[in-house]
């Protein structure tokens, strides 16, 4: 690691300077960039890091602590004190540095009362506001210095720096001592294992009290986020916290007890929840008992044009004021959610879905306006905090609400929807449980099935008259029978065979480019998606398959210092309510501006232009993305990479069917046939570990 040097300069320049990331010009012309809350031009500040070679922009010093360097000279004195208090301006300056000389700022920063007893034209309240102003800066450079030192050798994010600072102020460094592990549920981007290394370095204990409380929450965090599980028998609590924190079984057990005890975890039979998981889950069973006991507004079923399993629906769906209907591609969903509408002629009805492409698709095929479940909610961003508007007390007016995609809504947005729907509404869930589960924890749509305590219908038929190649390979898929390809003069579903990783890596390319625009017409950006089973490793993942596609698809130049340029699909990774962007919002590079450090995108369904930081920003290339993240979307041609090498754990049965049934017009799947048989023969999916379907049982909906 290169050392520590140390440079002084007055700001000159300032080109960027947003959420405290700081990219200057010194009055030498030296670049600098850091987190720095107040940069203020014409002062002299001593920065502490190290060069970065950069190819367009030469050297820039990037700092990790700085201190201010105040002007001694009178003139500078005078010219910073009329630059920085507005008030203050060229006699009164004059009299302050007549009256104290080169110690101006320090009298004024220290002795306000004298300042004002002693210079005419300044009062105690002005004194004290340039003194507050000298202060702060002077508490913020110490603090930002303190804990870059604290924190010097560890995996602590630098943004994370001025973060604490703005929240915990002087006490910052005494609280991180104090607990290191508070940082994991208060600062963003600090987890677990990155608080550890703080409280390693501190010398905290490794068999403290507080390093074993925070290394079980890591596990039941990361069994949610990385698993899906709501929940974990305390036996594998144990296991995995004691492999993860090297101590005895006994004492994680004595502090899994002691937690439960304080209520900072819930035990429910055999398994432990973290509060919120518990509350979700209890929540969800709780609105179902209460929405399925209440009356609703009548129906006037319309079963014209249904078949005897669209008629079986429509009679559950008029009859109960909750109910489920799931079924694969082409059973004739869409169409029955339409009668669904029109036996109620009269009511308020709304229609949502987890992502915007899966709202459109709604909007699409049934004639109405859809939205997503978050747009539905109203989410709102106040203060550092974001919550939903609708809500137990302000909720949802509708009579009749049909949700959409089911098996991608985990339990905490399914526990905030629910909390919305007032009791008196009539409830129609919709989904595929032939599909992948959700990203995040619960297994909500088999939960709610399994429980048996809401009306359900499967349909199985397949409705249209030539279904195609995708529609009757999604059957066979989830029957356990291999794809077909051959059977119709203009096939939807082809396989080239292909073996070595970078052949099908070329073949995807080619097709993506110039076989399947050519044949089709379709935009290669927006109406063809590539979907792999890993974001990294191997030549095939979306990593590699993106560097690849940004190369040669996109032929504008990469901006220095960017990891996009103008042209760029892109997926956003993260929910930003205050900036309207959700986690799997699909756009594209609109502009990159690397002097500003923004870079903006035309996001689609529904449309919007956002502006983001340029290097601090949670999008990824999207011309390859995986299957969890285009679950509940579609494109009007889906090309997926077949091969042994992304193992077993990922390719199973639910994978395929889910990638395939992503595909409108065209489906090709590139490399070895063999594996497509085997994947189909994986149907051993990981168990979620969730409590929904036990504890819908244990109440039963009251009549």
């Amino acid at each position: 690691m290169p050392v520590a040097e140390t440079i002084a300069g007055v700001l000159d320049d300032i080109r960027f300077h947003k959420d405290d990331y700081l990219i200057a010009r010194l009055d030498s012309g030296v670049s600098v960039k850091g987190r720095m809350p107040r940069p203020q031009v014409g002062l002299e500040y001593e920065f502490e890091g190290r060069w970065q070679s950069h190819p367009k922009f030469g050297k820039t010093f990037v700092f990790d602590g700085y201190r201010t360097v105040y002007p001694k000279d009178t003139d500078a004195i005078r010219a910073y004190l009329q630059e920085h208090a507005k008030w203050i301006g060229p006699q009164i300056s004059k009299r302050l540095t007549e009256t104290y000389g080169e110690k101006t700022l320090e009298v004024l920063k220290t002795d306000p009362e004298r300042v004002a007893n002693e210079i005419n034209g300044i009062t105690p309240a002005r004194a004290q506001e340039i003194a507050d102003l000298l202060r702060s800066n002077e508490k913020a450079e110490v603090l930002q210095l303190e804990l870059t030192r604290l924190f010097e050798g560890t995996r602590v994010p630098r943004k994370a720096v001025g973060q604490i600072v703005s929240e915990w102020r002087e006490e910052a460094p005494a609280k991180v001592r104090e607990n290191p592990y508070c940082l994991i549920d208060e600062i963003d981007g600090i987890g677990f294992l990155t608080a550890d290394q703080v409280a390693q370095k501190i010398g905290f204990a490794v068999t403290g009290k507080p390093r074993i409380q925070a290394g079980i929450v890591h596990v039941l965090k990361e069994a949610a986020g990385a698993e899906g599980h709501t929940c974990l028998p305390a036996a594998a609590v144990v296991d995995r916290a004691r492999e993860l924190l090297g101590v005895s079984d006994t004492l994680v057990s004595e502090v899994l007890s002691e937690m439960v005890t304080k209520e900072l975890l819930v035990s429910a039979g055999k398994d432990v929840y973290l509060p919120a998981m518990y509350e979700a889950e209890r929540g969800i069973a709780r609105k179902i008992r209460e929405l399925m006991a209440a009356e609703v507004v009548k129906a006037e079923p319309c079963f014209g044009g249904l078949m005897t399993d669209q008629v079986e629906a429509l009679k559950k769906a008029v009859e109960s004021p909750v109910f489920i209907l799931t079924g694969a591609p082409g059973t004739g969903k869409t169409f029955t959610i339409k009668r669904i509408i029109d036996s109620f002629p009269k009511a308020r009805i709304e229609l949502a879905a987890p992502t915007g492409k899966a709202a459109k698709r709604i909007y699409e095929q049934a004639g109405r306006m859809a939205q997503t479940i978050h747009r539905l909610l109203e989410p709102k961003f106040d203060k550092g905090k974001f919550f939903f508007t609708k809500n137990a007390m302000l909720p949802l007016t509708a009579d009749l609400i049909i949700l959409d995609e089911v098996s991608m809504v985990d339990v905490r947005l399914m526990s905030a929807f629910l909390d919305a729907v007032k009791p008196g509404t009539r409830l129609v869930l919709v989904g595929d449980t032939y599909q992948l589960p959700s990203v995040g924890p619960g297994n909500v749509l088999k939960d709610l099935i399994a429980s048996g305590v809401v009306p359900y219908q499967e349909l199985t038929i397949i409705k249209r008259q030539q279904p195609g190649l995708i529609v009757t390979s999604c059957h066979r898929i989830k029957d356990g029978k291999d794809i077909v390809t051959e059977g119709m003069d203009e096939p939807d579903l082809y396989f080239i065979e292909r073996d070595a990783p970078e052949e099908i890596s070329s073949v995807i390319y080619e097709l993506v480019a110039k076989r399947i625009p050519e044949k089709y017409r379709f935009d290669p950006l927006k109406e063809v998606q590539v979907i792999s089973p890993l974001r990294e490793k191997t030549v095939l993942s979306c990593k590699t398959l993106n560097a690849r596609f940004q190369q040669h698809l996109n032929p504008q130049s990469l901006p220095d210092g960017s990891r996009f340029k103008p042209g760029d699909k892109v997926i956003n990774r993260k929910n930003h309510y205050e900036l309207g962007i959700i986690n799997g919002d699909i756009g594209y590079v609109r502009s990159v501006d690397v002097k500003e450090d923004s870079i903006t995108v035309d996001f689609e369904n529904p449309d919007r232009k956002v502006e983001l930081p340029l290097r601090e920003n949670d999008l990824e290339l999207a011309y390859a993305i995986t299957c969890h993240s285009y679950q509940g979307s579609e494109a009007p041609a889906v090309v997926i990479p077949i091969h042994k090498s992304f193992g077993s754990l990922i390719m199973q049965r639910n994978w395929i069917y889910t990638a395939i049934s992503r595909a409108q017009k065209v489906c090709i799947l590139v490399g070895q046939r063999e594996e497509v048989p085997k994947i189909i023969a994986r149907n051993q999916q990981q168990k979620r570990f969730t409590g929904l379907k036990e504890v819908l049982q244990s109440c039963p909906t009251k009549t």
